[in-house]
């Protein structure tokens, strides 16, 4: 098998609300010798921030001397990337080797019509790779929700991190932020410590009710003056609070006898990087990547824009079909001179480009339509000024086709 084999194979597994679920996960993984429960896990949930936490939770953890292993989804440009040790991300060989012995296994319980979908495959060989040898630690990120989520089969995690809730996945996870938050917390363990976003009083009500009912001792982000000195790669305030999260971490960790020094978190703050959020990845004009891909996640892009950046935007967007397409447009789009309504090149689950020009309210911009985001970047190299700022963003799927163009250009 290649990795376009692989990559075709399991594009056929993915089948929205379709999943064999947590029962059979946990038959599949006695027979792959249970993985999971040899490995110290870091639980991470929370609709934004979950990247961000990983990259810098990472980064302190190697700094501090141990290897770390982060599983996050989705990935932007490769596979491997879902699967890295220390940033090093997987090699195709060892992908390919557990992908085919999780395919096997399934195939002979369930047939190869009727076997795990395409993120609890992903969530298989996650616990098999990381154990092959164990890593140190590893910060397993949640796909969506917490309570039923395919990672949510570990049973005993060393920590549970919760980050910024907002409203996103309403359909599977429910229509009001207290439902969600339900679901979110549902990564809290039985005598397991969490931490938590500092945000949403009613949200916060919602974990603290949680934490008391499991008996874990919940701890809200770190508040200190330690932050003051450290230089954070994104300048703004959300992810500030995302790394008084990570503090709180690392002082859960020390009571576990899990070193980790004031120079360490310092070193692996400032070190840290999240590939596609907030990321600058051309200069004349200035190209920026931002996968603002919820409503939540454009209002913090929208503060950026308005409070930070000064001159001239040009604004690249694509919005996948699930979510409030209508919102995040006349978030993002308020303070853009211009804007290239566009989708990602894989764009079975992407909004159309005339449905998101259609939900613009200020007719007064000036507007393109163009189906092909690459032709869109082309357009708009060519049409902003070269001391200005063309801004990607809506959707990681377009992120990933940028930036993919972008390096290999």
């Amino acid at each position: 098998m290649t990795m376009q084999q692989a990559q075709a194979y399991l594009e056929t597994t993915y089948s929205p609300g379709r999943k064999k679920g947590l029962l059979e996960l946990e038959k599949t993984l006695a027979l792959l010798g249970n993985p999971q429960e040899k490995l110290k896990i870091i639980h991470v949930a929370g609709t934004n921030g979950k990247g961000s936490f990983c990259a810098m939770m990472m980064s302190v953890l190697k700094a501090a001397g141990y290897r770390a292993g982060v599983f996050s989804s989705p990935h932007l440009e490769r596979l491997n990337e879902r699967f890295s040790i220390n940033g090093a991300d997987i090699c195709d060989e060892d992908f390919l080797q557990i992908l085919q012995e999780v395919v096997a296994i399934s195939d002979s319980i369930y047939g190869k019509d009727d076997g795990f979908t395409f993120f609890e495959i992903f969530v298989l060989i996650a616990f098999v790779y990381f154990q092959r040898p164990p890593v140190d630690f590893l910060l397993l990120a949640v796909g969506i929700g917490g309570r039923v989520d395919a990672t949510n089969v570990i049973k005993a995690p060393l920590l549970s991190a919760i980050m910024a809730i907002g409203m996103d996945h309403m359909e599977l996870l429910g229509d009001n932020i207290i439902d969600i938050a339900y679901e979110k917390g549902g990564i809290i363990k039985e005598n397991v410590p969490v931490v938590i976003y500092d945000d949403i009083q009613e949200v916060q009500n919602v974990f603290l009710e949680i934490a008391h009912k499991k008996n874990s001792r919940l701890h809200i982000g770190f508040k200190g003056a330690e932050l003051d000195s450290i230089k954070l790669w994104l300048l703004v305030q959300y992810q500030r609070k995302n790394a008084e999260v990570v503090m709180s971490a690392c002082v859960c960790l020390n009571l576990m006898e899990v070193h980790i020094g004031g120079d360490h978190i310092k070193e692996g703050l400032e070190n840290a990087r999240h590939s596609g959020r907030m990321e600058i990845v051309a200069q004349n004009p200035t190209i920026l990547l931002e996968g603002a891909h919820n409503s939540q996640g454009a209002q913090a892009l929208a503060n950026y824009m308005e409070s930070e950046l000064e001159g001239d935007i040009s604004l690249i967007i694509g919005v996948l079909k699930d979510k409030e397409y209508g919102k995040i447009v006349n978030m993002l789009c308020k303070n853009a001179n211009r804007i290239f309504f566009t989708k990602p090149l894989y764009d079975f689950k992407a909004s159309q480009p005339e449905d998101l020009a259609a939900a613009l309210e200020d007719s007064n911009k000036e507007i393109y339509i163009i189906q092909n985001c690459i032709e869109a970047l082309k357009k708009a190299q060519e049409v902003t000024p070269a001391s200005a700022t063309i801004i990607c963003t809506g959707s990681l799927y377009l992120i990933g086709d940028i930036r993919r163009h972008i390096k290999n250009d």
